[in-house]
């Protein structure tokens, strides 16, 4: 997941072109400078042991926020109409550059106070951008500008989009009621995250209740006095239980918990946020918040999305019903008086079936992954495929002890590309999920230098216990691939402004540059370099154990996709709605005609959904429609080899490194030689065309 609601359309901006604009930049306060003149200075001393700061004592975050929005507003009302795109993108820049730092302690700061400080920037720094677009004098000035050649005239184009999509064609009157209504907007968004982000959600279970999970998560997990064992909702202890308890109300108890997460709030902030964007859409002259949200994008309109899902809907149903039987079966030999499935039996079921249908068991799994032996392998197979190399840096100055800092360089010139922080294992406050920041964006500057990139992998993985390192099991090595696709994406951009440069591409093309690269993880040569046992690396995965896991990769793939058809359609159907939206009742719908079970009884999915107030609103269906040109990549390495550097540069130049410089379409077309196709797609759903 690429996480663009930080600052949303401030994150996509600048180039340091002006004087006027270099001139304001070193008068920023110093405790400001986290972006490219301090990034390049640390860079030439070497001394990039805290790029990001995290030690913020009380008030500084609100401080620096209320400072950053102050000095681009000054820089913005000196503008002077000759150079306003280029001074606009460039100060938007800073901004980014300034605030992105300060919102992402909301998600992984230790301190409860910086995390608050974090989030209450973000919500203040959301509204403060519908501030910015909603200014017809810049607007004007930048309508007005004669681009210089076609890289200015991208940016113009996305830029006066990204003003007409806050109501800069409407008038005056109009425009204030979309400025108000975003904001309030704004607002809602940002506590759905951090009430996510805050939550302390837990479950206790006797020691009875546990049968079947392993003595591994029970031995890790804390216990009240008497003895009880106390389960967390955080996805690691959440997914151990849920794939292991052979007792039904065990796992509806955790199902319960972890599916009502936030529940009291966010249903209501939700249904809430639905209602502002059916009237933003309507002022806006869009019949839903859906068609709004996806013109300018790669499917263009509302019908083309509901079309494609449709489609899948329909080729998946036979797939799906065919996992579902074969869960039914294995459930009424463990229970000859079983009727049916329930919304808690099937992780259970279907990790139950794999291990005996294939002989796989995650816990054995888990042994060959070790999480450092993982990244190294991920180092390797980056190195030869991208042409980059990789240099932790020692003695980093992080947010928690266990975050590493790394430098990336080029292999060929050895020059130095940028930075990314690994975050890896569950903390209270931590944002739970996987998923890639931007915090410092890549952009040309005034001595035509470029501006090094830095980024954040965040994920949850089984922190070292008991003396074990970190495991991991296939399906965390397939994430950690496919979060490292977007830091590659974020980190080897080339593009001459932030706001086209790195991940800042259309959102239903933001997640096939990852989602491809999360083949790699099935192929038998890079599953040589990923692997090791944990008590003796140089003991790779057994050639039998591998043939195992390559031969389940299809299955129950018609029940996972139809999981995510149902959560696009979910997401589509809240927001092609017109008047009140019960959340609750049309998940139970979708959720019984879709997958053909029904959720679990008193459960609210929708207030853990964070995507759909995080960027992705009427934005779900990208995951499905970015595998199209996902697969479609692949075919490319597929002939050639998954490590082939050839291939690999080709790819790096033309997909990462361009951004949102060209249309989607366009860097598909160059890559592959002949327009995107969804037959490698159909391929690997195992259905026709």
């Amino acid at each position: 997941m690429i996480m663009k609601k930080k600052i949303k359309s401030l994150a996509v901006t600048g180039a340091v072109i002006s004087s006027f604009i270099a001139c304001s930049q070193a008068q920023l306060h110093p405790n400001l400078a986290l972006s490219s003149i301090k990034n390049r200075q640390l860079a030439n001393k070497k001394e990039v042991s805290n790029l990001i700061r995290s030690d913020y004592p009380p008030g500084e975050i609100s401080a620096l926020c209320d400072q950053a929005m102050q000095t681009a507003t000054e820089r913005l009302d000196a503008i002077n109409e000759d150079s306003a795109l280029l001074s606009f993108e460039s100060i938007l820049a800073d901004l980014s550059d300034q605030i992105s730092p300060l919102t992402f302690m909301g998600y992984v700061s230790t301190n409860a106070k910086i995390r608050e400080e974090g989030s209450n920037c973000e919500q203040r720094i959301a509204q403060f951008q519908v501030e910015i677009f909603s200014r017809r004098d810049l607007y004007d000035a930048i309508k007005k500008a004669t681009p210089a050649h076609p890289h200015e005239k991208r940016l113009q184009a996305k830029t006066l989009e990204n003003f007409e999509n806050n109501g800069l064609n409407l008038a005056d009157e109009q425009l204030n009621q979309v400025k108000k209504i975003k904001q309030e907007l704004a607002a809602l968004e940002t506590q759905f995250a951090a009430n996510l982000n805050n939550d302390t959600s837990s479950v206790t279970f006797d020691k009875n209740e546990l049968e079947g999970v392993p003595e591994d998560l029970l031995n890790r997990v804390k216990q009240t006095p008497e003895g009880k064992y106390i389960l967390t909702t955080k996805v690691t202890d959440y997914t151990q239980l849920m794939q292991n308890a052979s007792q039904s109300e065990t796992r509806k108890k955790m199902a319960l918990a972890y599916l009502n997460r936030a529940a009291n709030q966010n249903v209501t902030l939700l249904e809430q946020a639905i209602s502002l964007r059916q009237k933003i859409a309507a002022l806006m002259g869009y019949k839903n918040w859906a068609e709004f949200r996806i013109h300018g994008r790669m499917a263009k309109d509302s019908a083309t999305v509901l079309k494609f899902l449709e489609s899948l809907k329909n080729k998946l149903a036979e797939r799906n019903q065919s996992d579902l039987a074969g869960l039914l079966k294995l459930k009424k030999e463990l229970d000859p008086k079983a009727t049916q499935l329930n919304a808690w039996d099937t992780t259970y079921l279907d990790y139950q079936l794999k291990k005996r249908n294939y002989s796989l068991d995650d816990e054995l799994i888990r042994q060959y992954f070790p999480a450092d032996t993982v990244i190294a392998g991920l180092f390797k197979v980056y190195s030869k495929l991208l042409g980059v190399n990789f240099t932790e840096i020692s003695g980093a100055q992080t947010w928690s002890p266990d975050v590493k800092l790394y430098q990336v360089n080029d292999t060929e010139t050895q020059q130095l590309i940028g930075y990314f922080y690994a975050d890896f294992f569950p903390r209270t406050g931590k944002y739970e999920h996987a998923a890639a920041f931007t915090l410092i964006s890549g952009r040309t500057l005034a001595d035509g230098s470029y501006n090094h990139p830095i980024s954040a992998i965040v994920a949850n993985f089984n922190p070292p216990s008991n003396g074990k390192p970190s495991l991991l099991n296939h399906d965390e090595v397939e994430t950690i691939f496919h979060e490292f696709g977007h830091i590659m994406h974020q980190t080897l951009t080339r593009a001459p402004y932030a706001s086209l440069s790195g991940s800042s591409v259309a959102q239903d093309f933001v997640e096939a540059p990852s989602q491809m690269l999360e083949n790699w993880v099935w192929s038998p040569e890079a599953l040589e370099l990923l692997s090791g046992h944990y008590e003796n690396h140089e003991k790779k995965l057994p050639k039998d154990l591998l043939r195992k896991m390559l031969d389940s990769r299809d299955f129950n793939e018609g029940l996972f996709y139809t999981r995510q058809l149902l959560y696009a359609l979910l997401d589509m159907t809240y927001h092609t709605a017109s008047g009140l939206v019960n959340t609750t009742e049309v998940l139970e719908k979708l959720n019984k005609e879709i997958v053909g079970i029904d959720p679990v009884p008193g459960s609210h999915f929708q207030a853990g959904f964070g995507h759909l107030m995080g960027g992705y609103d009427a934005g779900y269906y990208g995951y499905l429609w970015s595998k199209v040109y996902a697969e479609d990549m692949f075919t490319r390495f597929e002939s050639a080899g998954v490590l082939n550097p050839k291939v690999g540069t080709h790819y790096r130049r033309v997909i990462l490194e361009k951004g949102n410089m060209s249309e989607g379409q366009d860097l598909l077309r160059e890559f592959l030689g002949r327009e995107s196709t969804p037959n490698a797609f159909f391929k690997k759903l195992h259905i026709g065309n």
